[in-house]
C-alpha cells in the first residue's frame, strides 16, 4: 500500500483501487482510521477505525473518549423520549457506549437503546428490517422482547443512528425508513459515526428531517482497479445466526447500559492482555479490558468478526474462526499481535471451540501465550 497527503486530502492505492479522502478542517484523519482493501465485490475497501475495538487494537480509555465524544455531538434540543439504535456488527459496543455516554450526560431523560443484529432472538419480535447493500452481511433485524421497551418506541420523537462510518448514508436511510412503523410519531433523526464520508449526501433521502454528526467528516472518491480479479463473498456471508437463551438484552432493547453475569478476571500490574469480542457481542468486552486495567493491566479491546478484509494496508494478519452463532458464516480476527499481547481473553455468550482456534491462530503467528475463555450470562430483562 502507498499513501501520500496533499492538505487535508488522502490518497491510499490499495490492490482493489485507489481510495481518496478529503477531510473536513485541520481534524488528524491518521488518529482515528487507516484503510485496508476488502473481499467484495460490492465495496473493495473498508475504513478501519483505530479507536473501535474491532480490527485494530483499541485502548479502552481510547474506546470511550470516542463515545463520548460522539454522545456529546448528539443536539441538545431532540424532543423525547429518544430512541439510539446500534448498527451491527462493528458498532454495536459503539452504540451502547454513546448511548451511555448520553445518559451520564442526560440523567432523567427518556431514552432506549436498540440495536440491528443479524441473530435471531426466538423471545423477541421483529419490528423492522433493512438491508445494508455494500456489506459482506447485508441483513439486519430489529427485535423487541419487552412490551415496556415497546411503548417506549412507539412513544418515541427522536431517532439517534450510531455507526462507526459513513460511506454514502444509504444504510442510514434504510434503517430510518424500515423503523417508520414502529416509530409513528418520529420527528427528528440524528446519525452518528466516527467518520463520515457522504458530505451530507443522503440527508435529503431521509424519511424525517436529519442531521449528521461525526468526528470526522469529508468526502471520498473510490476507482476501482482494472486489473483486480472479482471478489467473492464467501456462501453463508450473509445467513443469520441464533442469539443465545442467555444472550446479551442490547438485542431487545435496553433502557441503560447492560454488563454480563460473569467470573471475575484477575490481572498482574503491566500485564498486556488482549480482549476478544465476538460479533455483535463486544460492548462486554470493553467492560472487561476496564476492569483489567484497574488493577494495573494494560489492555486494548478487538473483535473477532465476519467483515471479510484482504491482508495489506491495516491488516498485518488475518486469522480465521467459525462462527459461535451457528450461521455458517466465516468470520476472522485482524491483527492479533498488535497489542503485543501477554494473554489473549475471549468474552462469549456461546462458548464453543475459541480457546483452540485462538491457540491455533496465535502459534501460526508464532506465538504461544495463553487463551482464556469468559463465558458471560445476561438475566432476562437485565439493564431495564
Amino acid at each position: 500500500m502507498h499513501v501520500t497527503h496533499a492538505g487535508p486530502a488522502m490518497t491510499v492505492e490499495l490492490s482493489t483501487g485507489t481510495l481518496d479522502l478529503f477531510v473536513d478542517g485541520d481534524t488528524d484523519v491518521d488518529a482515528f482510521c487507516d484503510v485496508a482493501a476488502r473481499a467484495n465485490p460490492r465495496r473493495g475497501f473498508l475504513i478501519v477505525s483505530r479507536v473501535l475495538g474491532r480490527h485494530l487494537p483499541a485502548r479502552p480509555a481510547d474506546m470511550r473518549a470516542t463515545m463520548d465524544g460522539l454522545a456529546a455531538r448528539v443536539g441538545s434540543d431532540l424532543p423525547g423520549p429518544i430512541v439510539f439504535l446500534g448498527m451491527a456488527e462493528t458498532a454495536t459496543a459503539l452504540g451502547q457506549g454513546c448511548f451511555a455516554a448520553w445518559q451520564a450526560r442526560h440523567p432523567g431523560a427518556e431514552a432506549v437503546y436498540l440495536q440491528s443484529s443479524r441473530q435471531r432472538v426466538a423471545r423477541a419480535e421483529i419490528v423492522a428490517r433493512f438491508e445494508e447493500g455494500h456489506s459482506h452481511a447485508t441483513s439486519h433485524l430489529v427485535q423487541i422482547a419487552d412490551p415496556a421497551i415497546h411503548a417506549k418506541v412507539t412513544e418515541a420523537r427522536s431517532l439517534v443512528i450510531v455507526d462507526d462510518e459513513c460511506s454514502t448514508g444509504a444504510t442510514f436511510v434504510a434503517a430510518a425508513t424500515a423503523l417508520l412503523d414502529a416509530m409513528p410519531r418520529l420527528e427528528r433523526i440524528e446519525t452518528c459515526c466516527i467518520t463520515d464520508w457522504s458530505d451530507g449526501g443522503y440527508l435529503a433521502a431521509m424519511p424525517r428531517p436529519a442531521t449528521a454528526r461525526a468526528i470526522v467528516s469529508g468526502r471520498m472518491r473510490w476507482s476501482a482497479a482494472a486489473a483486480a480479479p472479482p471478489a467473492e463473498l464467501a456462501a453463508g456471508s450473509n445467513a443469520p445466526g441464533a442469539a443465545p437463551d442467555a444472550g446479551m438484552n442490547s438485542r431487545t432493547g435496553l433502557l441503560r447500559p447492560e454488563s454480563a453475569q460473569r467470573a471475575a478476571l484477575t490481572a498482574a500490574p503491566g500485564e498486556r492482555v488482549l480482549v476478544l469480542g465476538e460479533g455483535e457481542h463486544s460492548y462486554e468486552a470493553l467492560l472487561v479490558a476496564e476492569e483489567i486495567e484497574t488493577q494495573g493491566g494494560i489492555a486494548a479491546v478487538q473483535c473477532i468478526t465476519r467483515s471479510p478484509a484482504l491482508l495489506g494496508g491495516a491488516m498485518a494478519s488475518k486469522s480465521t474462526f467459525r462462527d459461535s452463532y451457528g450461521s455458517g458464516a466465516p468470520c476472522f480476527l485482524y491483527n492479533m499481535l498488535g497489542h503485543a499481547p501477554d494473554r489473549v481473553v475471549i468474552v462469549s455468550e456461546v462458548p464453543a471451540d475459541q480457546q483452540a482456534e485462538a491457540l491455533a491462530a496465535l502459534a501460526a503467528l508464532g506465538s504461544s501465550v495463553p487463551v482464556d475463555v469468559m463465558v458471560c450470562r445476561y438475566p432476562a430483562g437485565g439493564g431495564q
